[in-house]
């Protein structure tokens, strides 16, 4: 991963400052434009920008999966960062596959510290950086929840683009892969918005799974439904059962669609960060369990 840029960027610094505002600018492609097909254009799906946002808004309707035994658990967390959305630029769904001025179609971005870019058009997010540094981004985010995203050209163009100009990028796949001690600003990200890699706090009393708290969840909430869950399941095998029952019924919207780089599905990849997430939770309490693991580490 790219370190801290040289001077002369639009945005000095590299380490993340401990006061100032936290603003998140999200930048993706989709809505109604992407309906209507033709052999000359690409289409983007914004089922999983729509997801995130509204875990970061708390959307109280969004996690509706225990029904009738809901108890509104996500309410106790504090994680309705509505407020601190610097703005949600929706592009078309429907774009050529060459754009005359990228650049021109992003405009003048509001003032943000975090940039992220879910399904961009690639044309896009080459030009993205200048637009994002000149708001006061110092990280960007693109994640990929489907083979199709980003090609690792863009993806190594985009790094080096962002580290001229002063900031860090980042790439997970998927998104909940995202992980600390990479970057100060990506590590800030994370510890503010208390999203990425999933972590568990667990407390196991006789055998069983008496309390699951979400240190860190996944981007698009499926977490926090994945630990109300566990209450009251054995510590033993069955946890990771209830784990893969829930984390699918959520649902995970990651592509089953297998992914060259990752030698695996990325939806597959979300259940084993999950899995792993419950098997070092469990350790802490004294507990060993045998959990799916992915061909190649995440």
């Amino acid at each position: 991963m790219d370190g801290d840029a040289p001077g002369g960027s639009l945005v000095e610094g590299g380490a993340a400052e401990a006061d100032g505002p936290l603003r998140l600018l999200l930048v993706y492609c989709g809505g109604e434009g992407g309906r209507r097909r033709d052999a000359f254009s690409l289409y983007f799906d914004d089922t999983f920008a729509q997801r995130f946002l509204r875990h970061l808004a708390d959307d109280r309707d969004y996690c509706s999966g225990c029904g009738a035994l809901c108890d509104h658990c996500r309410e106790t967390y504090g994680i309705d960062f509505s407020g601190e959305v610097a703005g949600v630029m929706q592009l078309p769904g429907a774009l050529p596959y060459y754009l005359d001025d990228p650049l021109g179609m992003l405009g003048e971005l509001p003032a943000h510290e975090f940039t992220v870019a879910v399904n961009v058009h690639e044309e896009l997010l080459l030009a993205l950086p200048e637009a994002a540094a000149r708001a006061g981004s110092r990280l960007l985010l693109a994640p990929s929840e489907a083979p199709g995203w980003t090609s690792g050209w863009v993806r190594g163009r985009v790094r080096s683009i962002c580290s001229r100009l002063g900031m860090h990028a980042d790439f997970p796949k998927p998104f909940c892969s995202l992980r600390r001690g990479i970057h100060p600003w990506q590590d800030r990200f994370i510890e503010h918005y208390r999203i990425g890699r999933p972590q568990l706090e667990l407390e196991v009393r006789d055998g069983y799974i008496k309390d699951a708290r979400v240190l860190v969840s996944a981007p698009c909430g499926n977490s926090y439904f994945v630990a109300f869950n566990l209450k009251g399941v054995p510590a033993d095998g069955r946890a990771v059962e209830a784990v893969a029952r829930y984390w699918h019924s959520f649902p995970c919207v990651a592509s089953m669609e297998m992914d060259r780089e990752a030698g695996d599905t990325i939806l597959h990849l979300g259940g084993y960060l999950h899995y792993e997430a419950l098997r070092l939770a469990l350790e802490k309490q004294g507990v060993s369990v045998e959990v799916p693991r992915p061909h190649r580490p995440l």
